[in-house]
């Protein structure tokens, strides 16, 4: 089995600079990753065979990205990075298993650094499981990394920044986009500024998608929900409407848009299933609609020796990761001995100030985009809601008359959770319906327990003596 002092597992912006960090200070670092390059979700590396001819779509993202890689790449010859690696199983002892080329491998480490990001919140509404429905992340990354434009006419509906700069990526690259239905709204915009002030960089992105919006003279409706998408297989048209404070649906003020393509983005879920594996105590944060990790201001968690970095812990954005993935890093490098205390300290000072700069923007964007309880009220009885085992708002709602009282139960009496997905795509909406039918907090309802593997993988691998 492989011997390595520091394991990190995703190489997007926190894994990186962690492994920047570490490897800079002399820790003998291995770099995991499902895809075959670094670079994540946000700053993915492009097949070899294509040529950019247009570096506008991919925005500053790329650019940052970019940098970020180079500085890497000074480093890349002290890291051992293992692309195509899908990481199952953490196991006492200090190991983890993954599979490569399926084939099963093991690593045994000291520090363990998890930084496998987020997924789009999945928000189940009438026709979400129509073709033509798309997150807003995987729209993005078709375009920017296939060139190609999952529709002709769209419709925005979440919430966040990252509506906006997924309608200039469209008009730019010749798409219509016929409207954005943006759930949240600035209620107070004297805090906006205030957070806002001194994050020029960030002001300067906010303000070139507004005015590519104005440009493309696309409707920004405020405080509006998809309702749901119609379409003989395939989108035809969408519904949508104002919604109160809860963002539950006004219903009589509704309205219909004839569009081929719904992007949905209400936020993102914090990827937390290795960090509940590695039985790190977890806290519900209700500004994110999610459970993440506790941790000390080294990146520790409640585990001894296992850090968690990114958008695993905070969907801070990829300007946050870097840095905490760099302190993640330093702290690891100083606890085995590479660094002193004072050292590391003063490396990671800068991180620090760079974050708080950050913090009180991320707050204020934080609290208009939380998750309301209005957005697990848009399925109707026979709306889907798991969608690997086509199981039904009706059937669960049946599950809870019959007793079930909890996200484990209803798995049991009714296999939602069960699929390939392993609840990623079902378990917020899920935990989100239990708490409205009980009339609970969302923090009250327990999430689905957690075991090996947490992804499917073959079982001929599984069979297989690791290592062989």
């Amino acid at each position: 089995m492989k011997e390595l002092d520091l394991v990190i597992l995703g190489a997007g912006p926190a894994g990186l600079g962690a492994a920047i960090e570490a490897a800079k200070a002399g820790v003998k670092v291995g770099l995991l990753d499902e895809n075959p390059e670094p670079g994540g979700q946000i700053y993915r590396h492009m097949v070899d065979s294509f040529q950019i001819t247009q570096p506008k779509l991919l925005g500053h993202d790329y650019t940052r990205g970019q940098k970020l890689l180079a500085e890497f790449n000074t480093i890349r010859e002290r890291v051992e990075y293992i692309g195509g690696a899908l990481v199952w199983g953490l196991f006492p002892g200090s190991e983890l298993t993954y599979i490569q080329d399926s084939n099963p491998h093991g690593v045994h480490y000291r520090k363990l650094i998890i930084a496998v990001g987020a997924y789009d919140r999945p928000v189940p509404f009438p026709g979400w499981t129509l073709p033509g429905v798309f997150t807003a992340g995987a729209a993005q990354q078709m375009i920017k990394t296939q060139g190609l434009m999952p529709g002709e006419r769209f419709l925005l509906a979440g919430t966040g920044p990252l509506l906006l700069s997924l309608a200039n990526l469209i008009t730019d690259a010749g798409g219509e986009v016929v409207a954005i239905a943006e759930a949240g709204k600035i209620e107070n915009w004297f805090q906006m500024i205030q957070g806002a002030w001194g994050n020029w960089r960030l002001i300067a992105d906010g303000l070139r998608y507004l005015k590519g919006i104005y440009r493309a003279r696309i409707p920004l409706l405020r405080s509006h929900v998809i309702v749901k998408a119609r379409g003989n297989g395939q989108v035809q048209e969408a519904v949508v409407a104002p919604v109160d404070q809860t963002w539950q649906p006004l219903t009589d003020q509704r309205r219909t848009l004839k569009v081929d393509t719904v992007c949905v983005g209400y936020g993102f879920v914090p990827s937390v299933e290795l960090t509940r594996l590695a039985e790190c105590n977890h806290k519900y944060e209700p500004l994110l609609g999610g459970w993440v990790p506790v941790r000390n201001s080294y990146m520790e968690t409640s585990i001894y020796g296992v850090y968690a970095a990114g958008d695993c812990t905070s969907i801070a954005g990829s300007l946050v990761a870097v840095e905490e993935g760099r302190i993640a890093g330093l702290a690891v490098a100083q606890s085995l001995g590479h660094l002193s205390q004072m050292e590391a300290d003063q490396k990671m000072a800068p991180c620090r100030r760079r974050m708080a700069k950050l913090e009180p923007l991320r707050r204020q964007l934080d609290g208009i985009s939380m998750p309301r309880t209005g957005l697990y009220g848009l399925s109707t009885e026979d709306t889907i809601i798991c969608r690997c085992e086509e199981i039904t708002l009706s059937e669960i709602k049946k599950a809870i008359a019959g007793g079930a009282t909890d996200m484990n139960e209803i798995k049991r009496m009714t296999r939602t959770g069960m699929g390939n997905c392993q609840g990623r795509m079902c378990g917020p909406a899920l935990q989100g319906i239990i708490a409205r039918a009980q009339g609970l907090a969302i923090s009250d309802i327990n999430y689905y327990n957690i075991r090996p593997p947490i992804k499917p993988v073959l079982f001929t691998a599984l069979n297989r003596k690791i290592g062989e």
